[in-house]
């Protein structure tokens, strides 16, 4: 069996009793050592320095981000608008095509049909109109025969 070492614990730590002899200065303690505190309080700066810096950054994007969407929505409502302007436009063109077309059906609806065309047509034929004469020819030719009689 191995041999077991005994572990004492460390030695208390001395006390430095500092009083006043007559005449002699009291004695000073060791300064405690203050380099890890301080690199640690400069690492946390830095830390924060660099966190409000990312929050800066981070408002400037914002801020720009905003400024962009107010910029957009300003130009969508502009052609909104202009989109809206053209649809009415449209629906007055659209509207007067609308009055212009229901006119034509009203003349379109007053005008004679094929059909009554053809019993004009009709009747034209078996009138034979060219064949007509004027009162002044009927006169004339009445006046010819008569003085053919008469001679």
């Amino acid at each position: 069996m191995p041999a077991q070492e005994t572990v004492l614990p460390p030695p208390p730590p001395k006390k430095h009793e500092s009083f006043m002899k007559f005449g002699h200065a009291q004695q000073q303690e060791p300064s405690p050592d203050f380099s890890g505190i301080t690199t640690d309080v400069n690492t946390l700066s830095r830390r924060l320095r660099l966190l409000e810096e990312g929050f800066t950054n981070l408002r400037r994007f914002f801020q720009v981000t905003e400024e962009n969407m107010i910029a957009k929505n300003k130009h969508f409502s502009a052609e909104i608008k202009t989109v809206a302007s053209d649809i009415n436009e449209i629906r007055k063109e659209i509207q007067e095509l609308k009055d212009r077309l229901i006119l034509v059906i009203r003349e379109l609806q007053s005008v004679a049909r094929k059909e009554e065309v053809k019993v004009l047509e009709r009747y034209i034929n078996m009138w034979n109109p060219i064949r007509f004469v004027t009162q002044n020819e009927v006169e004339q030719i009445i006046n010819e025969v008569l003085d053919k009689k008469q001679q």
